[in-house]
């Protein structure tokens, strides 16, 4: 470092104890998320509970267990709020309920926070500096420039082994803009385990591979979780070539295509031989790949969730999960429906990439919605969602949906066309009973003689 940023930064040093003390009663604070969440502030508040009152806190994409909890189990002083539910923090949705949550689409998170939005601290978890005064987000950018541009004061929270990820925008925030420097001895870069593969998982994947909605060049967007990691073995050893990531998670899997020269990016228009992701998740060995690696190029999510950037996408594939999803095609993905509705994840980025898709340039985007066809011995198809079950995706954007019993094309169905299509997708000891409940809810005519042959673009896996 240069002597002039070196005595900047030294002037600006201070405990992360010091920097937990900077917070008042009736504050708003960021804690940032991902793999950025700043834990060990978190762990400092917490011990400020009994001096304070009225303390909001927001986060998203919970990867921490927050110390706040367990010091203020009810809310009382720690107003705590959440853009994306995750992990530890869904245990908070069942005991604060479904308030706690943020709705929004995760492409239009940076506008609203820049034109609603106001916190005193952002404590923004990043690598070191550099020579140039600049301290890089490393393995989260998503909505961090938003969040530092409506903060009064940042907190900058140093970590040595936060990687450098090399950006398109918005991806560092100079020395200059900083009223503190936290170094970060406490807490290591949060690391993901790998999911594990259940049987149905390597059955859906199978299901849409056969349906060969993925082509060589095309661009991808795939999560996390078993199926995703599925779905990328299938294509890692399926022969395919000249890939493209643009996606809003790095993910473990996603490396071993790279590795393997599935993914090359060079067919893509925009971004072209780079992998594009707002975040990043996953082992120390995908951090270390990525650290300063000219391959990868991150950037907000108004630019990697934009659905007309999304657009712009060369065969642009999109895979994502649901929790149910009801006979005329409406999905719900992130919120438990019943008496007392249990929020279990967001919105995310899922409805960015089905709009992305469905207005893509080149008329070959597609949007995959999967699930398991039931979990312990109950439909996860349904005639109509319950109560409290919120959409995610309404049935006017959904294009495929899959099981691990076949896929259903519904774009361009009516709704006894779509019924019938997701019927014949279901479990098969539940279909008997969901074409009676489709019949009694008008979903279906009680006679099948007009409408018993399958639509078009339904696969339907033999039993």
């Amino acid at each position: 470092m240069g002597n002039r940023f070196e005595k900047e930064y030294s002037d600006r040093l201070i405990s992360a104890e010091q920097a937990a003390g900077l917070v008042k009663s009736g504050d708003s604070i960021h804690f940032g998320g991902a793999a950025n969440v700043a834990t060990v502030i978190d762990k400092y508040l917490a011990r400020r509970k009994a001096e304070l009152e009225n303390v909001t806190i927001r986060s998203y994409i919970d990867t921490a267990r927050y110390q706040i909890f367990d010091a203020d189990p009810e809310g009382e002083v720690f107003k705590w709020h959440s853009g994306f539910v995750l992990g530890f923090t869904r245990e908070q949705s069942k005991k604060r309920g479904i308030g706690v949550y943020i709705p929004s689409t995760w492409h239009n998170v940076p506008a609203f926070i820049r034109s609603s939005l106001k916190f005193d601290i952002f404590f923004l978890v990043t690598a070191p500096m550099d020579s140039a005064g600049y301290f890089n987000f490393g393995l989260t950018v998503g909505e961090t420039m938003a969040i530092a541009d409506v903060a009064d004061k940042i907190v900058v929270i140093v970590r040595k082994d936060m990687p450098t990820i090399f950006g398109g925008h918005e991806e560092t925030i100079h020395i200059s803009r900083v009223a503190h420097v936290v170094e970060d001895e406490e807490f290591e870069t949060f690391c993901l385990p790998m999911a594990k593969a259940a049987p149905q998982d390597k059955m859906i994947a199978e299901n849409i591979l056969g349906a060969n909605l993925i082509k060589n060049g095309s661009t991808l967007q795939i999560g996390i979780g078993g199926l995703p990691n599925s779905v990328l073995d299938l294509l890692k050893d399926g022969g395919f070539k000249n890939c493209g990531f643009h996606t809003e998670m790095l993910t473990e899997k996603m490396l071993d295509l790279i590795e393997a020269g599935v993914v090359t990016n060079s067919e893509k228009k925009m971004d072209r031989f780079k992998s594009v992701f707002a975040f990043c998740l996953g082992s120390r060995k995908l951090y270390d790949f990525a650290d300063r690696n000219p391959a990868f190029a991150t950037y907000p999510v108004s630019y990697t969730n934009s659905p007309l950037v999304i657009a712009g996408q060369p065969n642009m594939f999109s895979l994502n999960s649901a929790a149910q999803v009801d006979l005329t095609g409406q999905i719900a993905s992130e919120q438990i429906g019943g008496d007392r509705p249990v929020q279990i994840s967001g919105t995310g980025g899922q409805l960015d990439f089905v709009m992305g898709t469905m207005l893509s340039h080149d008329g070959n985007g597609v949007s995959v919605i999967a699930l398991y066809s039931e979990h312990k011995g109950i439909s996860k198809i349904v005639p109509m969602l319950p109560m409290g079950a919120n959409v995610t995706v309404p049935r006017s954007m959904v294009d495929h949906v899959a099981t691990e019993w076949g896929i259903a094309r519904l774009r361009g169905l009516t709704i006894g066309q779509r019924a019938r299509a997701l019927i014949s997708i279901a479990h098969p000891r539940n279909r008997e009973a969901l074409e009676k409940e489709a019949k009694d809810a008008g979903l279906l005519p009680y006679t099948r003689a007009t409408d018993s042959k399958l639509p078009r673009g339904v696969i339907v896996r033999k039993e």
